[in-house]
């Protein structure tokens, strides 16, 4: 195990260079070691607890917000200290499966979204398990089950990745605390259809003409015209000719020309929070199931069928991974006006099957 002196500045240059896996380091403080991950580090620090027992207790340290020298070294110490506190939480941990998820949960990183995703798949496991923690794997594959039948092959699979990290977190920290069994739960993950849906051509005209909210209806045309992430559509803005999206998913800024289709349907867009109504307002006026990322994909198709090229779809729709290799490198970005050749040949394939400007 590899030796690194605790000091702020060392973990520092530990958040800058983040490991691409899992790796512990063993601290010039006795019985303290480091684990630094993609996004997260935690210190562990091994004491005695009540019954002479030696135990680990975790620290969560925030990447954004590092402790100073001295305030790392009072936690330490608080954990060193604390055998009363530490024996009740574990005890309490053992006992409340949500109380397990939401230590587990908390120890990382995550994004909100991420969060509120794994805290809505520990309510769906709290609530079938008396808020038990399961400890064998028929239970576990009755659970799966339950939930697969209320809240689909999805929602069952994320439900139980989230219960074999809760349970691999505690058992790792706690050998008492139940195991993930791996051997009775092979081939128990669910079917998922693949999320590769997109807009026929046949249901352009259907989609066009549809009646919807007139700020659905508006907002539809400008994700289909641009693109866009669903997320992007409401943080772009007019800059001279084109429209911007400076925080993207990849960290590279979206730029696209503006034409005079796209201008029409442009606005602001932030005060939409939740896009779920636009998949049900679909629905209701077409008898077709579209989610924002279908509409995504449907330009991408478009795309093709117009006779763009590939590296200017990825421009386009501001993939960086498919411009990694030496050519597209050597490429670079596209002229603005070639970007705007296609998105005005995009714009001729909609017409064709049913779009106007009203």
């Amino acid at each position: 195990m590899k030796q690194i002196k605790l000091t702020k500045a060392n973990l520092e240059k530990l958040v800058s260079s983040p490991r691409s896996q899992r790796e512990d380091f063993r601290t010039d403080i006795p019985g303290c070691y480091l684990r630094a991950g993609p996004s997260s580090l935690v210190l562990s620090v091994l004491k005695r607890d009540l019954g002479g027992n030696q135990r680990r207790v975790s620290i969560s340290l925030d990447p954004l917000n590092l402790p100073s020298l001295p305030e790392l070294k009072r936690k330490i110490r608080v954990a060193k200290d604390s055998a009363v506190g530490f024996e009740a939480k574990q005890k309490l941990i053992k006992s409340s499966l949500r109380k397990a998820g939401q230590e587990a949960i908390s120890a990382r990183l995550l994004s909100p979204a991420t969060e509120r995703n794994y805290l809505r798949s520990l309510y769906y496991l709290a609530e079938l398990t008396n808020d038990l923690i399961p400890e064998k794997g028929s239970e576990i594959r009755l659970i799966h089950k339950a939930i697969a039948d209320q809240h689909g092959a999805a929602g069952a699979n994320s439900a139980l990745k989230l219960l074999r990290m809760v349970m691999n977190t505690h058992h790792a920290d706690d050998t008492s605390f139940p195991a993930w069994p791996t051997e009775s739960l092979r081939g128990l993950w669910a079917y998922e259809h693949p999320r590769e849906t997109r807009l026929a051509v046949s249901d352009m005209p259907l989609a066009w003409g549809a009646s919807l909210p007139e700020a659905w209806h508006r907002w539809m045309r400008f994700a289909l015209l641009t693109g866009m992430r669903k997320s992007e559509t409401t943080r772009a803005y007019k800059q001279g000719d084109e429209i911007v999206v400076d925080n993207t998913k990849n960290g590279i800024p979206l730029r696209l020309p503006v034409t005079e289709a796209i201008e029409r349907q442009f606005g602001d867009f932030a005060e939409i929070k939740c896009f779920k109504p636009f998949s049900k307002h679909f629905f209701g006026a077409t008898s077709i199931w579209l989610t924002p990322h279908d509409l995504r994909r449907t330009f991408a198709s478009t795309a093709r069928m117009a006779g763009v090229q590939q590296n200017t779809i990825s421009w386009l729709m501001n993939h960086s991974s498919s411009r990694d290799h030496q050519t597209a490198r050597y490429q670079g970005r596209p002229e603005s006006y070639v970007l705007k050749e296609a998105l005005l040949q995009i714009e001729s394939v909609y017409r064709r099957f049913g779009y106007t400007d009203a």
